[in-house]
C-alpha cells in the first residue's frame, strides 16, 4: 500500500514540474497583425438622400379629356435602410429600401377654355356623372413611393489598418431601381410601379464595427399610368406619365456590422 501512494506522489510531483500547455480554442481575430488585412463585413444602417427634383430635370405627359397640362412637382427628401455585403475590399453589392414622396401640382393648360367645357359638361349630363370635374382641371396629387435600390460597388481602399481595424475607402456604385406608387388623394389614376437605375460616387470610411458614407449620386426614376376608368374612347387621352432625373444628389448612411 505505501508502494502505491509513493508512485502517486512521484507522478504528482512530475506534473507539477512540467511545463504548462495551453489550447486556444476561440474564433477570435489576433489583435494586432503584421499580415492580416483589414475587411469589410456585412453591414446595415440608416440612410438619407437629400433628393432636389427640379423641372429642368422633368419630362411628363399628363392628359385628361384629351387636353393638355401642366404640372410642377415638389418632393422632400428620400430615406430609408442601406444594407452592404462585401466580396471583398473591392467588390460588393447594396440594397436600399427607401421611402419619397412627390407632390404634382397640375393644371390646364387654357384654364378659362377647360372650366367652359366643363360647365357644359354640367349642363348636358344635368350635374350627375359629369365626366370631367373641377378637380380634374386644377389640383394636387400627394404620391408616397415605396423604393428598393440593388447594386454593386466597387473601389479601392485608400488607407487599411488590421491593427487600428480602420479603412477609408473611395468607390463608385451603379444599380436598379423599382418600387410601389401611392396616390394619397382620391386620384381616378391607376397607381403604377416605378422604375429606374443610379449611379454614383462616395467616400466610405470604416472603424471598428461601424462605417460612415457619403456621396453624390445620380438618379433616373419612371411611371406611367392611365385612369382606372377611362372617360374617352381611348386611355391615352386620360394619362399621366412621369420621367425625371436628379443629378448630383448627396447622400449619407451611417451601418454597424453584423458580424
Amino acid at each position: 500500500m505505501s508502494k502505491f501512494f509513493f508512485a502517486l506522489a512521484l507522478g504528482a510531483a512530475a506534473i507539477c514540474n512540467a511545463d504548462t500547455v495551453f489550447i486556444d480554442n476561440s474564433m477570435a481575430a489576433d489583435n494586432k497583425s503584421d499580415i492580416n488585412e483589414y475587411e469589410e463585413r456585412f453591414a446595415i444602417g440608416p440612410y438619407i438622400e437629400f433628393t432636389n427634383i427640379k423641372m429642368d430635370n422633368v419630362n411628363w405627359d399628363y392628359t385628361v379629356y384629351g387636353r393638355k397640362y401642366d404640372i410642377e412637382v415638389n418632393n422632400t427628401f428620400t430615406f430609408g435602410g442601406t444594407g452592404i455585403l462585401p466580396f471583398n475590399n473591392y467588390v460588393g453589392i447594396y440594397a436600399i429600401l427607401a421611402y419619397q414622396f412627390l407632390g404634382v401640382s397640375y393644371k390646364d393648360r387654357n384654364l378659362k377654355e377647360a372650366y367652359a367645357v366643363q360647365e357644359a359638361m354640367e349642363i348636358e349630363y344635368d350635374g350627375w356623372n359629369v365626366p370631367v370635374e373641377k378637380d380634374d382641371i386644377e389640383g394636387h396629387h400627394k404620391i408616397h413611393i415605396a423604393l428598393a435600390q440593388i447594386g454593386v460597388d466597387f473601389g479601392v481602399p485608400l488607407y487599411s489598418s488590421y491593427n487600428y481595424q480602420f479603412m477609408c475607402k473611395l468607390y463608385g456604385f451603379v444599380g436598379g431601381i423599382t418600387g410601389k406608387t401611392f396616390f394619397q388623394n382620391d386620384s381616378k389614376y391607376l397607381a403604377p410601379a416605378i422604375w429606374g437605375y443610379t449611379y454614383g460616387a462616395g467616400l466610405r470610411v470604416a472603424f471598428h464595427a461601424f462605417t460612415l458614407a457619403g456621396g453624390i449620386r445620380n438618379t433616373h426614376e419612371y411611371f406611367h399610368t392611365y385612369y382606372e376608368q377611362p372617360i374617352s374612347d381611348k386611355k391615352e387621352n386620360e394619362e399621366f406619365m412621369l420621367d425625371f432625373d436628379a443629378f448630383l444628389q448627396p447622400y449619407v448612411s451611417m451601418t454597424i456590422d453584423l458580424f
